[in-house]
């Protein structure tokens, strides 16, 4: 008003749970522990090998490299967090706030254009989330390291009968 005070508020009751960074980040944490958990149930403690080279400092020098990417395998689980928290985050913040440009710029049926958008969005960032979740969780599951198939073969030939 002329007179210098506030006559109104925005207030973003529709908002998006996604844009407050606690439950991106809360879903992050989950999805990480549960990654742990089902490597460790399937692998066993076998599975905290390949952060910790236990037997690397038999091979001598050449074990600190075994340390190393250990050390590396461990950095990069926990950047996981931090990744599925501000890709989830910022996404859905950015589209908000596009909701709220478009809102002060287009009439109001157009902007429910970019409504269905932001919904298409979301799911397209839940598929990816669960995807990636999927994709870690099937490599925490997986055996590590330099070993071959049980009968003893050629691991690059497996699954190929053999030539005649």
């Amino acid at each position: 008003t002329t007179d210098g005070r506030f006559s109104g508020i925005l207030a973003p009751y529709f908002r998006s749970v996604m844009t407050d960074i606690t439950a991106p980040l809360a879903i992050a944490i989950f999805s990480f522990i549960f990654v742990e958990f089902w490597g460790l149930q399937s692998l066993g403690m076998g599975y905290l090998g390949k952060f910790f080279a236990f037997g690397a400092i038999k091979k001598g020098p050449l074990g600190i490299i075994d340390i190393f990417v250990g050390i590396l395998e461990l950095v990069s689980e926990f950047s996981r967090i931090v990744s599925f928290t501000f890709r989830l985050f910022g996404n859905i913040f950015a589209g908000e706030v596009l909701l709220l440009m478009m809102t002060f710029l287009v009439p109001f049926l157009l902007v429910d254009v970019f409504y269905g958008l932001e919904l298409f969005v979301g799911l397209i960032q839940a598929f990816v989330f669960a995807m990636l979740t999927t994709v870690f969780a099937v490599t925490a599951v997986s055996h590590h390291g330099g070993e071959h198939d049980e009968h003893g073969g050629d691991p690059s030939q497996a699954g190929h009968a053999p030539a005649h």
